[in-house]
């Protein structure tokens, strides 16, 4: 019993070093790229030794990719916590689900920021973050053309180009709160998603154009 108890514990700290091993990884990409990245400074960063995450992982090529992993669960969850909504609600509740889990949840909030900082494909994590960033993008740009189709978004809205604006809104609130942890990503994740309904929305750019003021929020 004492020896399955000690086995267990081992087992438990495993699972805990790498997931801080990871974690500290995710951020070290989200802040400089991955093509900078050491299992030194992964290891350092997580605060263990500088030698466990090649003890761990083996090699800087299979930490890439139990990282790359381990990214793509965590944005995973971010977007299923947005639910099954569609439309101006879909792009609008994506929006605040990231922003929130960086809050409550910092590691999936940098996921995001790993997954769609980056547009060039050979700067990117591996190849399925690369296609996840695409597939992501076309979920938002399918939720604006399906909001164009029930008229809650505005008709003359380009929803490639305006589904780049929002991750890039979203990239920039990370970018920020990286640089500064003082940094309210709760207001300005308000902001920007009132900029993003104000944008999109029909019903405002009809308030707009007869000079009624509209109400947001």
């Amino acid at each position: 019993m004492k020896e399955g108890r000690v086995r267990q514990t081992q087992e438990e700290r495993r699972d805990e070093s790498e997931q801080r091993m990871l974690a500290a990884g995710m951020r070290l990409v989200a802040e400089h790229g991955p093509e900078k990245l050491t299992l030194t400074e992964v290891g350092k960063s997580a605060g263990y030794s500088r030698g466990l995450p090649a003890h761990h992982f083996g090699s800087r090529e299979q930490y890439l990719k139990a990282l790359a992993s381990h990214v793509a669960i965590e944005f995973d969850q971010t977007l299923a916590s947005a639910g099954s909504v569609s439309g101006l609600d879909a792009v609008l509740k994506i929006t605040r689900a990231v922003l929130t889990q960086l809050h409550a949840h910092p590691s999936r909030g940098l996921a995001t920021h790993v997954v769609l900082a980056d547009a060039r494909r050979d700067q990117a994590l591996s190849e399925d973050i690369a296609s996840l960033r695409d597939e992501t993008l076309a979920l938002l740009a399918n939720h604006i053309r399906e909001g164009i189709r029930s008229a809650e978004i505005r008709s003359n809205v380009s929803p490639e180009i305006a589904s780049l604006l929002i991750a890039a809104g979203i990239c920039g609130l990370i970018d920020s709160w990286l640089a500064d942890p003082g940094f309210s990503i709760a207001t300005a994740g308000d902001q920007l998603i009132d900029m993003i309904e104000h944008a999109l929305s029909a019903e405002t750019a009809t308030s707009r154009s007869t000079g009624v003021e509209s109400k947001v929020g």
